[in-house]
């Protein structure tokens, strides 16, 4: 068996772990003062109107007349309100409903706390739209800790896995972005979690795939945001190419599940392709921009902002003759480079908007978590240690930066302002390191 076997006393001494795991992230992520509810406000409330009202319409909370909303979205003279459109002569919730879905039973128990989306008088009641979004956020975050946890113990001793856990959480999206707020990327991450665990412990037990819990999650990543397609993508050439067996059930469930999805939508939207998930948003020219934005610039780069993703790379390469599960590196690999073919096509929007770094690239986390765990699995039974030093000390100081970045971006409002600053409207901002945004706050902006 691959990896360290399991002592006979440690399925407890792992659960034990797992919660302190996940209290003290969670404790982490409520800590942290930030709040990001920008694209998602709304969607708390899209969860109780169709959790009380069965319906995803937001007419009788929103007290601005159906007309005044035109076009794709919002108009545009009110931007406070871009995250509404009218749909089948109502309004509705513009973004993807999936995560408003999903959140149904955690929004309902909140409720039941005593805290809702709604003012007694029937409105948007930010307050309780914000402690909601942030609650699930939380709650979502430290359950994705575990679940990074549990992969990392399938073939790693506890002391790594928990090093591996914390480290992807805390430096990395999950802390500045997922848990700041109900973004679509916090549902998308965690589904992600979900199915990278799944196909690990597929592999590393040598088990029968289920093919069920696999369209599931892929369907639902999917409805949660659009970039969900390379999930059906990818998986869906990974159980053609090593479950062939289990891909007609695998399909049956996914169409099942998008073919519900369709009819929600158009029941919501009277179309099949809401405005969200339109190819009009998409365009295939000048990709290098985007490309290099998301990957180097100051202010949007992965490399940047989770250095640490650089050393998960080198492990994956220095080490691959000795990966246990070279087909799940792949996956891993394939997963990640689709989710950025979607970022560079995604021409209009790429730089993310108002946000605090590589926004766009937190779906892809669990898949550089995967990648580590293989990556330190093939470094611990290569016969060669005479680098292991070198690489562990590197592995720690990229994370120590990792942790660094991400924190500046839960704990400071200066950072995550940046995206409104007078410097970023005038200039091409994003590539200028004179005056990175995870400096801003700490310098003064270039007065030119």
């Amino acid at each position: 068996m691959v990896g360290e076997s399991l002592r006979s006393d440690e399925p407890g001494r792992i659960r034990r772990l797992q919660l302190i795991v996940f209290l003290f992230s969670l404790a982490v992520f409520i800590a942290a003062p930030v709040v990001e509810v920008s694209d998602s406000r709304y969607t708390a409330l899209l969860s109780e109107c169709l959790l009380y009202h069965r319906s995803a319409e937001l007419d009788e909370y929103y007290k601005v007349p159906v007309p005044w909303v035109t076009g794709d979205t919002a108009n545009p003279k009110d931007a406070n309100e871009y995250q509404l459109v009218k749909a089948r002569g109502h309004v509705t919730y513009f973004f993807p409903h999936g995560s408003s879905i999903l959140s149904i039973p955690l929004v309902a128990g909140i409720n039941a706390a005593g805290v809702s989306a709604a003012t007694p008088d029937g409105r948007l009641s930010l307050e309780g739209e914000i402690r909601i979004e942030r609650a699930v956020a939380a709650v979502l975050m430290a359950a994705l800790t575990c679940i990074f946890f549990a992969m990392a113990t399938m073939m790693l001793p506890l002391s790594w896995s928990m090093v591996v856990a914390l480290g992807a959480s805390l430096g990395s999206q999950i802390l500045s972005t997922a848990s700041r707020g109900l973004w679509s990327h916090t549902w998308e991450v965690f589904l992600y979690g979900l199915l990278a665990h799944s196909i690990l412990s597929t592999e590393h037990n040598r088990a029968r795939i289920r093919p069920v819990w696999l369209a599931t999650l892929v369907a639902s990543i999917y409805c949660v945001r659009p970039t969900g397609a390379v999930a059906i993508v990818a998986v869906s050439a990974y159980v053609w190419w090593l479950h062939r067996g289990d891909f007609i059930v695998y399909g049956a469930t996914l169409a099942a599940w998008l073919t519900a999805f369709i009819i929600y939508l158009w029941s919501v939207f009277g179309t099949i392709i809401p405005p969200y998930y339109s190819r009009s948003r998409l365009k295939f020219h000048d990709l290098m921009l985007p490309l290099a934005g998301n990957l180097i610039s100051p202010s949007r780069g992965l490399l940047v902002f989770v250095p640490s993703t650089m050393f998960v790379i080198y492990l994956a390469v220095r080490y691959r003759k000795q990966l246990a599960h070279k087909q799940l590196a792949v996956l891993a690999f394939a997963q990640i480079i689709g989710l950025e073919i979607v970022m560079c096509v995604n021409n209009k929007d790429w730089s993310a908007g108002y946000c605090y770094g590589p926004r766009f690239f937190t779906d892809a986390i669990p898949w550089f978590v995967l990648l580590a765990i293989l990556g330190l699995d093939a470094m611990r039974r290569a016969p060669d240690r005479s680098s292991h030093r070198r690489e562990i000390a590197a592995a720690i100081l990229l994370l120590a930066v990792s942790v660094a970045m991400n924190a500046r971006g839960a704990w400071s409002y200066e950072a995550l302002d940046w995206s409104l600053s007078p410097f970023h409207a005038r200039s091409p901002s994003i590539f200028d390191w004179r005056y990175p945004q995870f400096m801003a706050g700490l310098i003064e902006p270039p007065k030119d």
